[in-house]
């Protein structure tokens, strides 16, 4: 790689052939780029299979993240799926290559400062789920009006159920309606609050597992 003296122009990169031309630090610099033959390190690996589940985490969730991470976005090119994925990979990742997996329990689908109801609970019902938290339990940052963020991911079938608006944190329960599956399944279960606003958000706090 080279570099060249020459005034930066923002945005401006070039391209002939394998050769390219981009900013680095101020620099306008030169490379040839082309495929690599080496076989990749067992880090590579996993870092590249994390990536890939922790996409697939994500994929069923869209909706629930792009509200669960809006408000992590600090800059104008942040967007909250590249904002949970980074989080998630950091986090949420146990194992090797090529055995890497999703660990669920430390999993977040949404961030934030809301204080959630360390109580809270969950429990299998007639069609689905019945959330249960404190509604007497109140610390700063909480208002009665806060709204329940429900999720059920359901890891075999790589689908989930979810709810971006649910009962107000003064009702102390809500239901998530869960349709069934031919066969049972396990249910990974999260709830976060949200303000009504909008302004503030919970982390999503883990239920734990539910045999459905």
């Amino acid at each position: 790689m080279k570099k060249i003296k020459k005034k930066k122009v923002p945005g401006i990169t070039w391209r002939k052939g394998n050769n390219v031309r981009y900013f680095l630090n101020g620099e306008l610099v030169e490379r040839t780029i082309g495929i690599t033959i080496k076989e990749p390190t067992q880090l590579q690996k996993t870092g590249r299979q994390a990536m890939k589940v922790v996409v697939g985490l994500l994929k069923p969730v869209k909706e629930f993240i792009e509200i669960g991470f809006n408000l992590e976005k600090k800059e104008p090119h942040d967007n909250a799926h590249n904002l949970a994925r980074s989080t998630n990979k950091l986090n949420a990742i146990r194992g090797e290559y090529p055995n890497v997996q999703i660990d669920f329990e430390k999993a977040l689908f949404s961030k934030g400062i809301l204080p959630v109801n360390p109580e809270a609970k969950v429990q299998l019902v007639e069609k689905g789920l019945e959330f249960t938290w404190d509604p007497a339990f109140m610390e700063e940052g909480m208002w009665p009006n806060d709204q329940a963020m429900m999720l059920a991911y359901c890891d075999e079938k790589e689908s989930a159920f979810f709810e971006i608006a649910g009962m107000r944190r003064s009702e102390g329960k809500d239901f998530l309606e869960i349709t069934p599956y031919h066969q049972p399944v396990t249910l990974e279960v999260y709830l976060s609050f949200v303000a009504a606003d909008r302004k503030s958000i919970s982390n999503s706090v883990y239920l734990g597992q539910v045999k459905y």
